[in-house]
């Protein structure tokens, strides 16, 4: 082929047609930059087809991890709600109101409640960090999706992640350590009898405690609701993107 257009741009000059071989250079110019731009949009669509697919996975990815966050969130909040019940018992009641109306089983029950406060929502924050560092999150066409994905991961889960850290901290140094690291002599013979009268002697230490703790912890439990809330209204966008 580029022997044929050479042969042609030969013949022009050697018959001294000037004006054509000027016309025929223009117009092969003009074939070659229409065929590098049809190259390039090719190509163009080509990389946009690889970042359609690759955004389809990776709104798969996202709903999986969220899906499993939703899980773990749902087990959390009861733990959270349980242990927000037990604080409110032993703060607001004396401990003969709540032995008389508690069997030693009930209220060793209401104890590991109060306990759970150590059990923390745990938020999949690899996969979104390796999305970040992959540059991943470029793929995502829409603007307002990508906030609401990076707030999720960004906003709520770290603030929820500080305020359970300080409550833990809390807890450990407060209800954890100085009641509970303590619990075993409470009870006869290691089992759910109660020693009530060593019991009533630790039980204004009990309610303290947990009154320490007690608006910081309905502080995580709103904190937990609001990730919830997020990520609820997080899937159904990004099943919606997925779908199209």
């Amino acid at each position: 082929m580029i022997k044929f257009f050479r042969k042609i741009r030969q013949g022009l000059l050697t018959d001294n047609k000037f004006s054509k071989y000027l016309l025929y250079a223009f117009g092969e110019v003009v074939l070659v930059v229409v065929g590098i731009l049809i190259a390039l949009s090719i190509n163009d669509w080509n990389d946009n087809r690889k970042d359609r697919i690759a955004e389809k996975e990776l709104y798969k990815t996202l709903i999986e991890s969220l899906e499993s966050d939703l899980d773990d969130v749902h087990s959390k909040i009861g733990m959270i709600d349980s242990a927000i019940a037990g604080q409110e018992i032993f703060i607001t009641e004396s401990f003969e109101s709540v032995k008389s109306r508690l069997t030693d089983v009930e209220f060793f029950k209401l104890l590991e409640r109060v306990g759970s406060t150590s059990n923390s929502f745990v938020p999949n924050l690899s996969i979104y960090n390796k999305i970040v560092q992959n540059k991943e999150i470029d793929l995502i066409q829409s603007e307002e999706l990508e906030r609401l994905i990076i707030d999720l991961y960004e906003v709520h889960y770290w603030e929820y992640k500080d305020l359970d850290n300080t409550l833990e901290r809390l807890a450990q140094e407060g209800l954890v350590s100085n009641f509970f690291g303590n619990i075993s002599h409470l009870y006869i013979n290691n089992t759910y009898e109660i020693d009530s009268d060593t019991f009533e002697k630790h039980y204004a230490e009990l309610s303290e405690d947990c009154r320490k703790i007690y608006f910081l912890s309905t502080t995580v439990q709103k904190s937990m609701l609001n990730c919830e809330e997020q990520i609820n209204h997080l899937l159904p966008l990004l099943r919606e993107k997925l779908n199209k």
